[in-house]
């Protein structure tokens, strides 16, 4: 359950109101706290000018609002999140990070220094800004838009609003005097505080709120800017995501992760006549690193012979009261370096009881076919359900630029394990899209279920023949246009197994064999990357 500490906060945090000076409550310091709420599709989400949600207690975080369904409206799906960076300056494990009562400070870095310390008399600039496409200079946030911070603008100059509606910050990691960056009280033994800045982009697409079928009606979008303001180098850098996951029980709330989607996600042990949502992140672009004939995505440009890192590593939380070094909170930056390598909080390494291997993602199993490690132990412990994943590691020089972008998707079917089906359906969808369709919805992308439609028609990966199979099985795909193609063959643990195409190839139909006698039986997954198309299928290998 949470602490006592944090119903006290919470207590405070109801009796104020938005764009108030008001205490950090951990400190006698003061901080100008700021939130504002996305209202424009079916997830409502309340995000402050610190890095985490305003407040996660009762009236905040992610709401879910489907209207007209009679087992799901207006339920909350999401406590708290906050965007984490672990690296090491020298030898050091660093950590800067916000969860629960850790929070960054508002606004940018200035000569080195953090703004509320240097410029407190600036503080409304450091506020939440929130702006939609049908603004006028009435509304103060498009009229003050903070473009000499890093709020995007086009080339004109103008505020750039991604989707319909925009919400954006900038907090940064370098106030030393925050003794609220100190979870569970930790000593910092001297070191100085990670000085990262961090302009965060949160945003939604205006939708039929009656269809939840619509995909973009039921996700929101965020992007992280992240530069290092600091004087040396921080190596081995690894980005990633917290998040406290509650929906309906929440002590019935078991964290999971799909590699295949990039997926981290809470789903429920309820049993399956209970209609339960399943809620999950989904990493759409990691942070770059240099990668010879290569392209990645950045801020949504495209980057020669550079990569975007996937999902490195998962590391599940049952709740904060527990001390497993598996399933416990992280509360110590030793602790913080272990698990974005991928190893328990002891840094030990992580065995998958069903394979006996060496995994960096716990619990990747598949719910949805009961294989894999799915099953949870007896005495699990929830309330405080959710996980953080990371990606990485790469080198951060000063004055460099990373950037993620990242996507909430929850998925609501028939019952708990339909929901899973559900969100990843959504998430694969959401892979299969260019960045200009998921920022700004752009022409192609008006009608989403006449799309998802198309894509099947121009793309097409075939299910493998024979299923199931023994040794040797037939998979077939289509591409409408040349393309650069890959076909990989995955493990149920999300480990690349094989590489049967990778390759440039003109427009037609084609078909491979892939000889698998020398891979123990068992589900796995084959997927094909054409372009910006994506997709995944099962098969299964019976010996």
């Amino acid at each position: 359950m949470k602490n006592f500490v944090i119903i006290l906060v919470s207590v405070l945090f109801l009796s104020l109101t938005p764009e108030l000076i008001c205490k950090d409550f951990n400190a006698d310091e003061i901080t100008y706290f700021n939130y504002n709420t996305l209202y424009i599709n079916n997830i409502h989400i309340s995000i402050n000018n610190t890095g985490d949600l305003y407040p996660p207690y009762d009236m905040g975080g992610a709401f879910w609002n489907l209207l007209g369904n009679p087992y799901y409206s207006g339920s909350k799906i999401v406590w708290d999140q906050g965007l984490w960076v672990v690296a090491k300056i020298g030898n050091e494990p660093q950590w800067t990070f916000a969860e629960w009562t850790s929070y960054y400070s508002p606004g940018p870095i200035i000569d080195g220094q953090a703004a509320m310390v240097l410029n407190p008399q600036d503080s409304l600039r450091y506020r939440v800004y929130k702006i939609s496409k049908d603004d006028d200079i009435s509304n103060p946030d498009l009229a003050d838009w903070p473009a000499d911070l890093g709020a995007p603008v086009d080339k004109n100059g103008d505020p750039i609003v991604f989707g319909d509606q925009t919400i954006w910050t900038i907090y940064n990691g370098a106030d030393e005097t925050l003794s609220s960056r100190d979870w569970f009280n930790e000593h910092r033994d001297g070191l100085p505080p990670v000085p990262l800045e961090i302009q965060q982009t949160a945003f939604a697409h205006k939708t039929n709120p009656l269809d939840s079928s619509d995909t973009f009606s039921n996700c929101i979008f965020f992007e992280w800017t992240i530069i290092n303001k600091g004087s040396q180098q921080l190596d081995s850098t690894f980005i990633g995501l917290w998040t406290d996951i509650d929906f309906l029980s929440a002590w019935d709330n078991l964290p999971a992760v799909d590699t295949l989607q990039q997926l981290g996600y809470c789903w429920s042990e309820l049993p399956s006549e209970q209609i339960a949502p399943a809620v999950g992140y989904s990493l759409l672009y990691g942070p770059v690193e240099p990668s010879p004939g290569d392209t990645a995505i950045f801020k949504g440009r495209k980057i020669l012979n550079y990569k975007n890192l996937p999902m490195t590593s998962f590391h599940p939380i049952g709740d904060d009261s527990i001390s497993d070094t598996l399933l416990g909170p992280i509360r110590y930056r030793e602790e913080a370096w272990n698990v974005a390598k991928g190893l328990s909080s002891n840094g030990f390494p992580i065995i998958d009881p069903i394979t006996s291997e060496i995994t960096k993602f716990p619990y990747s199993g598949d719910p949805v076919t009961e294989s894999g490690w799915w099953q949870f132990p007896q005495d699990w412990a929830s309330g405080g359900a959710g996980f953080v994943f990371f990606s990485g590691p790469f080198d951060f020089a000063p004055n460099d630029t990373q950037w993620v972008m990242i996507a909430l998707v929850p998925g609501l079917g028939t019952d708990r394990i339909d929901s899973i089906v559900k969100m990843r359906e959504n998430c694969s969808y959401l892979h299969s899209l260019p960045y200009d369709s998921l920022a700004r919805k752009t022409a192609n992308t008006t009608n989403v279920n006449s799309l998802k439609k198309q894509k099947h028609i121009n793309y097409q990966l075939f299910q493998n023949y024979p299923n199931p199979f023994n040794a040797s099985t037939t998979i077939q795909f289509q591409i409408p246009d040349q393309e650069f193609v890959e076909l990989k063959i995955f493990n149920i643990n999300g480990k690349e197994i094989a590489t049967l195409i990778k390759e440039n190839m003109s427009v037609g139909l084609y078909q491979t064999v892939f000889n698998m006698e020398n891979l123990s039986s068992g589900v796995y997954f084959y997927q094909l990357k054409a372009g910006s198309f994506i997709e995944t299928k099962k098969f299964l290998l019976l010996k």
